[in-house]
Protein backbone atom coordinates (compact mmCIF):
# COMPACT_ATOMS: atom_id res chain seq x y z
CA UNK A 1 0.00 0.00 0.00
CA UNK A 2 1.49 3.47 -0.89
CA UNK A 3 1.58 6.52 1.61
CA UNK A 4 -1.08 8.84 0.92
CA UNK A 5 1.72 11.52 0.36
CA UNK A 6 2.86 9.32 -3.07
CA UNK A 7 -1.33 9.96 -4.27
CA UNK A 8 -1.68 12.17 -7.39
CA UNK A 9 -5.00 13.70 -8.31
CA UNK A 10 -5.91 13.93 -11.71
CA UNK A 11 -8.78 16.34 -12.01
CA UNK A 12 -11.41 14.80 -14.73
CA UNK A 13 -11.41 16.18 -18.06
CA UNK A 14 -14.56 17.23 -18.39
CA UNK A 15 -14.32 19.02 -14.85
CA UNK A 16 -14.38 22.94 -15.22
CA UNK A 17 -13.66 25.97 -12.65
CA UNK A 18 -14.45 29.38 -12.65
CA UNK A 19 -13.54 31.62 -9.97
CA UNK A 20 -15.92 34.51 -9.31
CA UNK A 21 -15.24 37.16 -6.61
CA UNK A 22 -14.44 35.40 -3.50
CA UNK A 23 -16.82 31.86 -4.82
CA UNK A 24 -14.94 29.18 -6.82
CA UNK A 25 -17.09 27.00 -8.28
CA UNK A 26 -16.75 23.38 -10.34
CA UNK A 27 -18.98 22.43 -13.10
CA UNK A 28 -18.58 18.45 -13.83
CA UNK A 29 -19.92 18.81 -17.92
CA UNK A 30 -21.38 15.16 -17.79
CA UNK A 31 -23.73 15.09 -14.76
CA UNK A 32 -24.35 19.20 -14.90
CA UNK A 33 -23.30 19.41 -11.85
CA UNK A 34 -22.15 22.60 -9.55
CA UNK A 35 -20.27 22.55 -6.99
CA UNK A 36 -19.24 25.63 -4.82
CA UNK A 37 -15.64 25.06 -2.88
CA UNK A 38 -15.18 26.81 0.42
CA UNK A 39 -11.37 28.76 0.11
CA UNK A 40 -9.70 25.75 1.25
CA UNK A 41 -11.01 23.56 -0.96
CA UNK A 42 -10.59 26.30 -3.62
CA UNK A 43 -6.88 26.12 -2.84
CA UNK A 44 -6.67 22.45 -2.65
CA UNK A 45 -8.29 22.17 -6.50
CA UNK A 46 -5.84 24.79 -7.36
CA UNK A 47 -2.81 23.07 -6.25
CA UNK A 48 -3.92 19.69 -7.88
CA UNK A 49 -4.38 21.16 -11.32
CA UNK A 50 -0.75 22.79 -10.71
CA UNK A 51 -0.08 19.06 -11.00
CA UNK A 52 1.17 19.13 -7.24
CA UNK A 53 0.72 15.32 -5.48
CA UNK A 54 -0.91 14.76 -2.18
CA UNK A 55 2.54 15.10 -0.05
CA UNK A 56 3.35 18.22 -1.82
CA UNK A 57 0.10 19.79 -1.67
CA UNK A 58 -0.20 19.27 2.08
CA UNK A 59 3.38 20.91 3.17
CA UNK A 60 1.74 23.78 0.66
CA UNK A 61 -1.53 24.40 2.60
CA UNK A 62 0.29 24.38 5.88
CA UNK A 63 2.41 27.02 4.57
CA UNK A 64 -0.66 29.28 3.57
CA UNK A 65 -3.64 28.54 5.96
CA UNK A 66 -3.11 28.01 10.25
CA UNK A 67 -3.98 25.09 10.63
CA UNK A 68 -3.00 22.02 12.14
CA UNK A 69 -1.00 19.14 10.34
CA UNK A 70 -3.81 15.96 11.38
CA UNK A 71 -6.71 18.07 10.93
CA UNK A 72 -5.22 19.39 7.53
CA UNK A 73 -4.79 15.26 6.68
CA UNK A 74 -8.39 14.46 7.73
CA UNK A 75 -9.93 17.39 5.84
CA UNK A 76 -8.04 16.42 2.72
CA UNK A 77 -8.96 12.72 2.99
CA UNK A 78 -12.71 13.65 3.46
CA UNK A 79 -12.23 16.34 0.32
CA UNK A 80 -10.43 13.21 -1.54
CA UNK A 81 -13.23 11.23 -0.71
CA UNK A 82 -15.95 13.44 -1.93
CA UNK A 83 -14.05 14.38 -4.91
CA UNK A 84 -13.46 10.76 -5.86
CA UNK A 85 -17.26 10.46 -5.01
CA UNK A 86 -18.70 12.86 -7.67
CA UNK A 87 -16.17 11.98 -10.16
CA UNK A 88 -14.14 15.23 -10.44
CA UNK A 89 -11.03 13.44 -9.92
CA UNK A 90 -8.87 10.24 -10.25
CA UNK A 91 -6.75 9.36 -7.80
CA UNK A 92 -3.14 7.63 -8.88
CA UNK A 93 -0.42 5.91 -7.39
CA UNK A 94 3.11 7.70 -7.57
CA UNK A 95 6.01 4.93 -8.48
Amino acid sequence: MTHDSELKLVPDADVIEQRMDEQFVLLHLRTNQFYQLNPTAARFWELIRAGLDLGQIQEQLLVEFDVDAAKLNDELRAMIDIFQEQKLVMVHEQH
